[in-house]
């Protein structure tokens, strides 16, 4: 069971922090640098923040991290070694989407996932309550073949899938549980996880009095992750300083 072979609490903490640590900083901060008025890159930036920090707690405790790609969509999960548990990150609202998918023709790559975890007891014609019908066969192959080519070689050494989920309210993420499911997506065991998680850290702005006037938002120092975030954009995204001496050394030749 899960709060037999879960995460010990120091690990937790720091996987949970990593997983829930506000974006809104780094987000501003890019934002503002590149005078981005739309402002549509916010979440798929707010997750590559979020993975970037777990692959760093990750590494910081002699995890595993596992990074693929799925379509356009990369992510990355948590492999303990030790346990061959499986931390795959989500948030509820997404997660419970996911669910009531299950069973029907397109596999996400969380049905395929759950397909790891042992089944109930009474597994000989198991009536699935989450959709009124029984799996094919077919479609238990296809998860199979599915989170096996997904993991790779890694695949022999995952026991189980553990989802860590969390809960938001306002875009805030103010909760967090580590949640196991059978291969029926039916919840076996979950750990409140929440205690881990900080609310100061939604901070990351410094308000000054000044920018209450008007919409402009001061960031007076600039974090590390940040930094880093920043150097990727540079590589990806001509800067207005690079635009205009570009267009000065035209004018002059």
């Amino acid at each position: 069971m899960l709060n037999q072979v879960g995460l010990q609490g120091e690990q937790a903490e720091l996987l949970v922090k990593s997983f829930t640590e506000s974006t809104e900083g780094v987000i501003s901060e890019i934002k503002q640098e590149y005078d981005m008025e739309t402002g549509n890159f916010k979440n798929g930036g707010a997750w590559d923040i979020r993975f970037n920090r777990i692959k760093q707690a990750a590494l910081s405790n002699n995890m595993a991290v596992v990074t693929k790609r799925r379509g356009i969509w990369t992510f990355i999960c948590v492999l303990d070694t030790d346990t061959g548990s499986l931390y795959i990150f989500s948030k509820e609202k997404n997660l419970e989407k996911v669910i009531k998918n299950f069973g029907k023709d397109k596999i996400h790559y969380f049905h395929a996932f759950v397909s790891i975890n042992s089944g109930p007891l009474e597994f000989e014609e198991k009536q699935l309550s989450l959709f009124g019908t029984t799996l094919t066969e077919d479609y238990e192959t296809k998860r199979l073949m599915e989170v096996q080519k997904i993991l790779g070689e890694k695949y022999p050494l995952v026991n189980q899938v553990i989802f860590v989920v969390a809960q938001e309210v306002e875009k805030k993420m103010v909760g967090v549980e580590a949640r196991l499911f059978n291969r029926y997506f039916e919840l076996i065991d979950k750990v409140n996880w929440s205690m881990y998680v900080t609310m100061d850290d939604y901070s990351d702005l410094t308000i000054t009095p000044e920018e209450n006037k008007g919409d402009m938002e001061v960031i007076p120092k600039v974090k590390q992750s940040v930094k880093k975030l920043k150097e990727q954009f540079d590589q990806q995204i001509p800067t207005k300083k690079l635009d205009k001496a570009n267009k000065k050394e035209e004018n002059n030749s």
